[in-house]
């Protein structure tokens, strides 16, 4: 663990861990206070003390999503709309730093329908405001990876319907015009 560096917080007589990368300690994207390490299992998350926001690295957000090949029948990923409540509020802060990297990190909906609106750096990690994390970790135990990819595969389909009415409206055309 040699990239990070202990402190002793002399209120509470215990050693906490502040986070490290790059040999530069680790700021919240939001309120710029020092992130703190703590564990969620054996994965390690940096969280801000002040704000309750928690940065996750990228290799170890799928694990920490619990993020697995399910097997859902369509009538459950049907039902995904109404058993999830998509996040209610939308923030309208501008652009906030990578704590590793300090460049500007791009806002995203997590996923595409999840309604979480998270900062991601796409080399270093995933920025989560309070309570967004847990969020997405419902959007996902729902089953919300499923259901886009199903979205996906749904407009795709009907592109190709699309596509393939035009071709045989111009065939049928052509035909007609012989």
């Amino acid at each position: 663990m040699n990239n990070f560096y202990n402190l002793v917080d002399a209120q509470k007589k215990t050693v906490r861990r502040v986070a490290q990368r790059k040999g530069q300690t680790m700021l919240c994207p939001k309120c710029r206070k020092p992130l703190v390490v703590t564990f969620e299992r054996d994965i390690v998350v940096d969280l801000c003390e002040q704000c309750h926001g928690i940065w996750v690295g990228r290799v170890d957000e799928k694990r920490l999503l619990n993020v697995k090949v399910e097997s859902f029948s369509m009538d459950e990923l049907s039902q995904f709309r109404k058993a999830y409540q998509p996040w209610g509020r939308m923030e309208t802060s501008g652009y906030v730093p990578c704590p590793v990297c300090r460049e500007l990190m791009y806002r995203k909906n997590w996923g595409s329908y999840s309604g979480v609106m998270v900062d991601k750096c796409s080399e270093h990690g995933t920025w989560y405001d309070e309570g967004k994390f847990e969020k997405v970790r419902e959007y996902v135990s729902l089953g919300g990876i499923e259901y886009e990819k199903l979205r996906v595969m749904e407009k795709g389909l009907e592109e190709l319907d699309s596509r393939l009415y035009k071709e045989v409206k111009s065939l049928d055309g052509r035909l007609r015009n012989r």
